[in-house]
């Protein structure tokens, strides 16, 4: 097994297991459980976003192998974001409009999972200019579907 297999592996299993323990901390209001995870996803990528972004701007000192991972995580969890609107799974911070307008939503998911990718591939490869470009192209892809199709709220 590559190291690279070995860090896509623990990845998997770091991100599933946090989105279970956090799942399991959920409020149990209103939301379906198709909302519950449709949230926590879209935490999962917030959470690689935010890693990312610290790790490049070298604001933490951690190998490029933590940088990677980050970009791979958040990749691999926007490559869910196309799926995680079915029928019956409305409510949470997804605004009804999802629904009415399904052809734009999946657009912007596909962009984001695309965006994702090439950040992905681009950190693999080192390349601090196409990094920069990608992450700056999925931030636009998550803020335009966010803008349209999130209500707001204060985090």
């Amino acid at each position: 097994m590559t190291s690279m297999q070995a860090i896509r592996i623990l990845l998997c299993t770091l991100v599933a297991t946090g989105v279970l323990a956090t799942a399991a901390h959920a409020d149990s209001g209103e939301k379906s459980d198709a909302a519950k995870y449709r949230h926590e996803v879209m935490e999962a990528m917030g959470s690689s976003f935010g890693n990312f972004i610290l790790l490049y701007m070298n604001k933490v000192d951690q190998p490029d192998a933590h940088l990677i991972a980050n970009a791979q995580a958040l990749a691999l969890s926007a490559s869910l974001t196309a799926d995680l609107v079915p029928a019956g799974s409305e409510g949470g911070e997804a605004l009804p409009a999802i629904w009415d307008e399904m052809d734009e939503y999946q657009k912007y998911a596909e962009e984001v999972a695309n965006n994702t990718a090439a950040l992905a591939d681009a950190a693999e490869a080192g390349d601090k200019a196409a990094m920069g470009k990608a992450f700056k192209a999925a931030g636009k892809s998550c803020k335009g579907c966010h803008d349209k199709f999130r209500e707001e709220h204060d985090h």
